[in-house]
């Protein structure tokens, strides 16, 4: 049994912040969607969910500019390093835009809406950002790449709902058509983020960039 270093307890505690990361970005994502759906004013949690996310990203950038400064990481520690401060970023612009779509919720009309494209899109995309999440704490190359062909799947049916907006055009409500539109690109930049959290995996096993 190997005996454990000195900057090892403070890796595991920036896997441990990630966690609660993971755990946050999921539950503000979820509600944000949820608000949509339900057409339930939501705006004030999330917002307050992101803004705590925000502050655990600049909490875990300071923890590993610690162990960088206090220790000497050999590759593999500063690749993990490195990674956890990408990770932490990607979950905080994950919160901000699930932000986004819970303020959307203030402007869709009371009725008329068909939110279809969003349960099916948002349905991915939840399970894309948890993934990520399993991916990263547990090194699992295998299901980083995974991640990649979820987010194929995310591209096309994001072409597909945003060809039939087009088509519709004049033929629905302008606020759902705008709404509608601008939920589902959050939606694909957060499938983004998912990939980039994939991609930052990819990088602290490998050491190679995808």
């Amino acid at each position: 049994m190997s005996l454990k270093r000195p900057i090892d307890y403070g890796l595991e505690k920036l896997n441990g912040m990630i966690n609660d990361m993971i755990d946050l970005a999921g539950k503000t994502l979820e509600i944000s969607i949820e608000s949509i759906l339900t057409r339930t004013d939501n705006v004030e949690e999330v917002r307050k969910l992101s803004d705590q996310l925000m502050f655990m990203m600049d909490e875990t950038s300071e923890l590993a500019v610690q162990l960088i400064a206090r220790f000497q990481p050999v590759a593999s520690d500063l690749r993990e390093i490195k990674s956890a401060i990408q990770v932490s970023y990607d979950f905080s612009r994950i919160g901000r835009y699930a932000a986004n779509i819970a303020e959307i919720a203030r402007m869709i009309p009371e009725e008329g809406c068909d939110f279809t494209s969003v349960r099916e899109l948002s349905r991915i995309v939840l399970e894309m950002v948890r993934e990520a999440g399993k991916a990263y704490l547990n090194k699992d190359l295998k299901k980083a790449d995974e991640l990649r062909s979820m987010d194929d799947q995310v591209d096309k049916l994001y072409a597909e709902s945003m060809k039939h907006l087009i088509q519709m055009g004049g033929k629905i409500n302008t606020a759902c058509l705008l709404s509608i539109a601008l939920i589902l690109r959050y939606l694909e930049r957060i499938a983004d983020h998912a990939c980039y959290i994939a991609d930052a995996t990819s990088y602290m096993i490998t050491g190679r960039k995808y």
